[in-house]
């Protein structure tokens, strides 16, 4: 279901779309009359009391014919990227609830994002780390969502954690590391990031800083928008929107003008011919270690040559 599309149809005379017709719940999706993007829930359900937040105003009213309408009214239209994330999971929770506990089901799940929509917004992460974590999502979604199913990809998603590795999975881990298009060599941060008795793998991401107005552009929220909109499950989407909440990510439209154009994954297999630091390699004494891998260098390491 192409939520957008819905959303878009309302857009110049205030109505709204019902979400498709597979869906069991009734949900429509549209601008209510203030000219807010509004999602609305009319399922049976009873009254009770709801709270807004910040950017999210929450009524529910009890129609003519004895349903109850649930609505969801955006006060904030620079959210609208977390807002469209945010109908996606109501609708997931509503469905596995069926009609008769959607309302109450989706009042539940607003309890988790009422502080998504009302926390004050911290710093941003910096340009680094954007970047960093672009590649991590990319990783994610164009290489482990390809090959796993969401849960097992999710979980294997360990940078957010503080893991020592990127991405851990099948007895074998994956180390991500953003570069520019021209970059001749990767840094290493410590000696826990390439050191593992497993052999692992170095994937190098090539993105390049470039406007806004390219259609070709790449940013932290729409990234993160275009990962959940492939997950289907909500205890999945929560556990992902929690691991990027431990990322220092808070929605802000201020992401929006960091933008990367993506020029391309190199692979490295790190065994044993690898040249790296490893707690094994070098003297006790050492605390940590900072180093450069020239790429040049480890060519024949190159996966898919």
């Amino acid at each position: 279901m192409d939520i957008l599309t819905k959303f878009k149809k309302g857009a110049e005379n205030h109505t709204y779309q019902r979400i498709d017709s597979q869906y069991k719940t009734d949900i429509f999706l549209g601008y209510n009359d203030d000219g807010q993007m509004s999602m609305v829930i009319t399922e049976p359900g009873s009254h009770c009391n709801v709270k807004s937040s910040k950017y999210i105003n929450v009524a529910l009213m009890k129609r003519e014919d004895g349903k109850m309408a649930l609505s969801f009214d955006l006060l904030e239209y620079s959210y609208k990227s977390l807002f469209i994330i945010f109908c996606k999971d109501i609708i997931s929770v509503c469905e596995n609830a069926g009609k008769c506990g959607a309302v109450e089901s989706a009042l539940k799940r607003w309890k988790y994002w009422k502080n998504m929509f009302g926390k004050r917004k911290s710093d941003l992460l910096d340009t680094l780390r954007i970047k960093g974590l672009i590649g991590e999502l990319f990783e994610l979604k164009n290489h482990f969502m390809e090959i796993y199913d969401e849960a097992t990809a999710i979980n294997a998603w360990m940078g957010p954690l503080l893991g020592h590795k990127d991405f851990e999975i099948d007895n074998t881990w994956y180390e991500v590391k953003s570069i520019t298009e021209n970059a001749v060599k990767v840094d290493i941060s410590s000696l826990e990031q390439l050191d593992s008795e497993n052999d692992g793998h170095l994937a190098v991401i090539r993105l390049e800083q470039t406007s806004s107005v390219n259609n070709n552009a790449i940013d932290l929220n729409s990234i993160i928008l275009s990962v959940s909109d492939t997950i289907v499950s909500p205890e999945i989407r929560e556990q992902f929107m929690n691991k990027l909440d431990n990322a220092g990510y808070t929605y802000d439209e201020e992401y929006n003008k960091y933008c990367f154009l993506y020029k391309g994954t190199e692979y490295y297999c790190v065994n044993n011919k690898f040249p790296r630091l490893t707690r094994a390699n070098i003297n006790q004494a050492i605390g940590n270690a900072q180093y450069t891998i020239l790429l040049a260098a480890i060519a024949d390491l190159r996966e898919g040559k």
